[in-house]
């Protein structure tokens, strides 16, 4: 009685053992996908510490660039303020000789207005001149009529009163000509105001902008002065930023190795990790086949009779012609053009699409603990998926990798275990990829996929009791 209950104990925890065993396997399984995000993760975060340190290293580059250009500006203002400062006599001499001109200018103004007030005067003394002529004139016929009238006695006055006349009238002939002349000079002369006056008119507008050059050297010379000091700021703040620039660069250099040793440290507890998950996957592996594991087991039997199923459409469709043993073999992996994960397509991919996919669809449409299922020659290429991840490819890496898998090429860890042995099944208890980021782990059975008696590959069945 005594032996009988060790017995029933013993054989409650060697029930327990396979389901101890799972649960050994997920966790490793479940670790392993860990420390891989987190080795991808060091990945992004080295193209980053890359990235960052081209952006320092450019960032120093720049900073040089401007403390040579700030030293070359420097130079440039100290020459610029000697060439001012020389400028700036010439100008200042030109300038005065300038005033000068102006004030000749002026005198100028002064002189030829002076000349047209005594043109007006000489005007108006012939003018008199004229009259006294017209008034002679008339003296003098006056004096010649009575001269007439006296006779001979009148004979002399009459002579004298007609030289008289003609005095007068060449004293008038010559009024005229002068008057003419006046007259002419008078618009030479009011022609010459009147530019002199527009000259005069420019010549303050002149003396206001030449007061305007000085005061804008002026302020242009303390402008350079202070662009000169700035440029000094300049180069002493690029020289600390410089500083900082190459502490930076240090810390980063340090953080650098910290990173490699730790991603380096990281890939070896990786390698470890997926070592123990293969080896947990192997201890699960033989207690299944030991038959310690009712529930799997029956998962076995349920991938078996999947995988017959694949064998015998296969088998009955290369019996009808509809498909030969070289399609069905083809290796000939074409890359499907942009496609990021890669597909593939060979001469098996348009049948297996037509006659795999829906039974693949209707084991999994069975739901519970199913989670997928799908055929894989030895290399890993799945020439057809379930209808829901045999989407056409976005672009989008992450809609891509979850919902574009036909095609895939995928043989890695336990994939490479089963493809190796020649048992009638193979379990293993893996991380079911989704969208490159997040996945789930899941148990699987590995059946082979054999087809007029030569192996193509597995069947796999994927499924979860959690």
């Amino acid at each position: 009685m005594e032996l009988s209950e060790v017995n029933t104990v013993g054989a409650r925890d060697l029930t327990a053992i396979p389901e101890s065993c799972g649960k050994v396997t997920v966790g490793c399984t479940d670790v392993a996908g860990i420390v891989q995000g987190v080795i991808d993760s060091f990945g992004h975060l080295r193209a980053e510490y890359v990235e960052l340190q081209g952006t320092v290293t450019a960032l120093d580059e720049d900073q040089r660039k401007v403390l040579e250009a700030s030293d070359e500006a420097r130079l440039l203002s100290e020459r610029a303020i000697d060439r001012l400062a020389q400028g700036s006599e010439l100008i200042g001499n030109s300038l005065g000789q300038i005033g000068n001109l102006l004030g000749l200018v002026e005198t100028l103004t002064q002189h030829v207005t002076g000349f047209a007030a005594a043109m007006d005067q000489v005007r108006r003394s012939s003018q008199e001149i004229e009259q006294i002529a017209e008034t002679t004139n008339i003296l003098a016929l006056n004096a010649t009529i009575e001269a007439m009238r006296a006779g001979e006695q009148g004979r002399t006055f009459a002579v004298v009163a007609n030289e008289v006349k003609t005095l007068a009238s060449e004293t008038r002939r010559a009024t005229e000509e002068i008057g003419r002349t006046i007259d002419t000079l008078g618009l030479e002369a009011e022609q010459v105001i009147e530019k002199i006056q527009v000259g005069a008119t420019a010549s303050a507008e002149a003396k206001s902008s030449v007061t305007a050059i000085e005061h804008t050297l002026q302020g242009v010379t303390e402008l350079i002065g202070e662009v000169d000091q700035q440029q000094e700021q300049i180069a002493r703040n690029t020289a600390t930023i410089s500083e900082h620039v190459h502490r930076v660069q240090d810390v980063l250099g340090d953080f650098d190795h910290a990173v490699s040793d730790n991603e380096q440290k990281l890939a070896t507890a990786h390698d470890r990790m997926e070592g123990l998950e293969l080896t947990a996957s192997d201890m699960f592996d033989k207690l299944v086949k030991a038959g310690l594991s009712p529930r799997d087991s029956q998962m076995v039997e349920r991938a078996q009779v999947h995988a017959a199923n694949l064998a015998r459409i296969a088998e009955e469709a290369i019996a009808r012609g509809e498909l030969t043993m070289e399609q069905l073999f083809d290796q000939n992996y074409r890359p499907v053009a942009g496609t990021k994960p890669q597909l593939y397509r060979t001469s098996l991919s348009d049948w297996a699409d037509r006659n795999w996919r829906p039974v693949i669809d209707a084991v999994v449409a069975e739901g519970g603990v199913i989670k997928m299922c799908s055929p894989a020659d030895m290399k890993g290429f799945l020439p057809t998926h379930v209808t829901a991840h045999s989407r056409a490819p976005t672009g989008d890496l992450a809609h891509d990798t979850k919902y574009c898998r036909n095609g895939r090429i995928i043989l890695e860890g336990v994939d490479l275990v089963a493809k190796t042995t020649s048992d009638p099944y193979t379990m293993a208890v893996y991380r079911q990829e989704g969208d490159g980021k997040n996945y789930i782990v899941v148990r699987n059975v590995y059946v082979p996929l054999t087809i007029n008696g030569r192996r193509w590959g597995d069947s796999e069945l994927a499924y979860s009791f959690d």
